[in-house]
C-alpha cells in the first residue's frame, strides 16, 4: 500500500506541476550536466526540483549524465536511487557512482542502468568511451512501463559497496556481485538516456558498516 500511495503522489504532483512548470520552469542548476552529444542545446533538458526529488525529461538527441556537486561516496557505502518511469520508450537510466575528473581532465565513472525492455547492465565510462562490465541481462524483478500516459512505475536501484564485494540490487533483489577490485570512491549522480521522462524521488548515499 505504501508503494501505491507513493506512486499516486508522484503522478499527482507531476500532473499538477506540469502547467506551472511549462509557464515558469525553475531549472535546478546545482547539477553538473554532460551530454553525450555536445551539440544538443542545454535548454532542451527539463530538470526541476519537484518534491519529493526531481523531475527530468531528457532531449531526444542525447543521453545525459548528471552529477551532484556535493554528492560524494567513499569507503564502504550504500547508494540508493528510487526512479519512476513515465514513457514506454524510455531509454536506459540509473545511478552513477565513482565519478572522477572534469574541468581540464577526462571524466571517469560507473553506471548501473536498467532498460524498459526488462534488462540491466553495468558500465565503466572513460571520456567518450564506454566499457561493458555486465552486458544487458534480462531480469524479472525490473518493473516495466507498459502504458505511456498511465501511472508511473517505480524501480529501486541500490549499489552496496563493501570491503571486499560490491553488490547490485533492483527492487530488493540482488542481480549481480563483483570483487571490489576497482576504485569506487567518487561523485554520485544519474545517467538518463535520450528522450526519457522520469521522476527521481530519492538519490542518497549512506555509510555501510563492515
Amino acid at each position: 500500500m505504501k508503494g501505491s500511495l507513493t506512486t499516486a503522489a508522484i503522478a499527482a504532483a507531476t500532473i499538477l506541476a506540469g502547467p506551472a512548470a511549462a509557464q515558469d520552469p525553475v531549472r535546478d542548476s546545482s547539477w553538473t550536466i554532460t551530454y553525450d552529444d555536445p551539440s544538443v542545446a542545454d535548454s532542451s533538458l527539463f530538470l526541476v526540483v519537484m518534491k519529493p526529488g526531481w523531475h527530468i525529461t531528457t532531449p531526444p538527441g542525447s543521453a545525459v549524465t548528471l552529477i551532484q556537486p556535493d554528492g560524494v561516496a567513499t569507503g564502504n557505502y550504500l547508494l540508493k536511487s528510487v526512479i519512476f518511469t513515465f514513457n514506454t520508450d524510455a531509454q536506459p537510466f540509473g545511478p552513477v557512482f565513482a565519478h572522477k575528473g572534469g574541468n581540464d581532465s577526462p571524466t571517469e565513472f560507473m553506471s548501473f542502468l536498467i532498460n524498459n525492455d526488462g534488462t540491466f547492465g553495468l558500465f565503466h565510462h572513460s571520456g567518450a568511451e564506454r566499457h561493458t562490465l555486465v552486458p544487458w541481462t534480462q531480469s524479472d524483478v525490473i518493473v516495466r512501463q507498459v502504458d505511456t500516459g498511465g501511472s508511473p512505475v517505480e524501480n529501486v536501484m541500490t549499489v552496496e559497496v563493501g570491503a571486499d564485494m560490491v553488490r547490485f540490487y533492483i527492487n530488493g533483489t540482488e542481480v549481480s556481485q563483483h570483487d571490489r577490485g576497482r576504485g569506487f570512491d567518487g561523485g554520485i549522480g544519474l545517467r538518463v538516456g535520450a528522450g526519457t521522462n522520469l521522476h527521481v524521488s530519492e538519490l542518497t548515499v549512506a555509510a555501510l558498516g563492515g
